[in-house]
């Protein structure tokens, strides 16, 4: 007796998507729009510059504007907030690797690590590269205070790098340095917000103060996005801890990570532009 064949049915393909993740992919996007947005910033803030003359000559800062120095606080700050940068990188590398010694980034926070703290003993020491400050005033102890505290956290960091002692290996290690990294990242906060208050009389604040609109528009914007950044690293962290992530999924861990660290790049340019280059051949103290 003969028996049909039945033809066999063909095989589906299967779709090919890209080598980046939706998510990841959504944050490249969402960060092309912030590289927009603070380049606008930028742009305004130069053509300010380029446009201001006071008695028909270039002046800038604005006359009677007290502009911010770069030291002790700004730099401090700066310290504090690229070790929180290089904290993030790594806990997201012990995270995709199921932990291991990161030679590299060990040696980066010892860098942050000796810059803190003799950042924070020459500004206890109530000088700015030779320049009495004036231990008495509370302005000048919050700089060191920032410094040895950023000093600590990255100082209990190191082990966590080299994955030594039984709690910091695994996914001990991605804790240890994403908690660091929340932080030193709340401790970048606090200074920026303890130096617009203490900026805000000096600029002269007003709403013809060229410069005091620029600066607080600026800084507070990138402020802002810390602040962001720190709901998101919160985030991560409670998912981590309920084992939302391993080293085959982890695309929020590493979109948060490609976002704090353009938030470090943003105060590159923010640092350099509003306190290196306005307080260029000025004395620091």
């Amino acid at each position: 007796m003969a028996v049909a064949a039945q033809p066999q049915p063909r095989p589906v393909a299967h779709p090919t998507y890209p080598g980046i993740s939706v998510g990841m992919m959504g944050m490249y996007i969402f960060l092309t729009s912030e590289v927009m947005f603070f380049g606008s910033l930028f742009a305004m803030y130069f053509y300010i510059v380029g446009s201001h003359e006071a008695s028909g000559t270039f002046q800038w800062p604005p006359p009677g504007t007290d502009a911010v120095k770069w030291w002790p606080l700004p730099m401090i700050n700066t310290f504090v907030l690229f070790c929180s940068g290089v904290t993030c990188h790594f806990a997201l590398e012990s995270l995709r690797h199921a932990g291991r010694r990161h030679l590299y980034g060990s040696i980066l926070l010892v860098f942050f690590v000796i810059a803190m703290l003799v950042s924070g003993i020459v500004a206890l020491a109530g000088t700015q590269l030779g320049t009495p400050l004036g231990l008495g005033s509370a302005e000048s102890l919050f700089d060191p205070i920032l410094a040895f505290a950023g000093f600590v956290v990255a100082l209990l960091c190191i082990p966590a790098m080299f994955g030594v002692a039984g709690f910091v290996r695994g996914r001990m290690q991605f804790f240890t340095l994403w908690i660091g990294t929340i932080l030193l990242g709340a401790g970048f906060e606090a200074g920026q917000a303890y130096e617009f208050i203490n900026q805000w009389p000096k600029l002269h604040w007003s709403g013809l103060n060229q410069f005091g609109n620029a600066f607080y528009t600026m800084t507070g914007f990138h402020g802002g996005h810390v602040a962001g950044g720190l709901i998101l690293l919160l985030l991560i962290l409670y998912r981590a801890g309920r084992g939302q992530f391993s080293p085959q999924h982890h695309v929020g861990p590493a979109a948060v990570t490609l976002y704090w660290h353009f938030v470090d790049v943003v105060w590159i340019f923010l640092f350099g532009i509003l306190y290196l280059a306005v307080t260029a051949g000025q004395p620091v103290g």
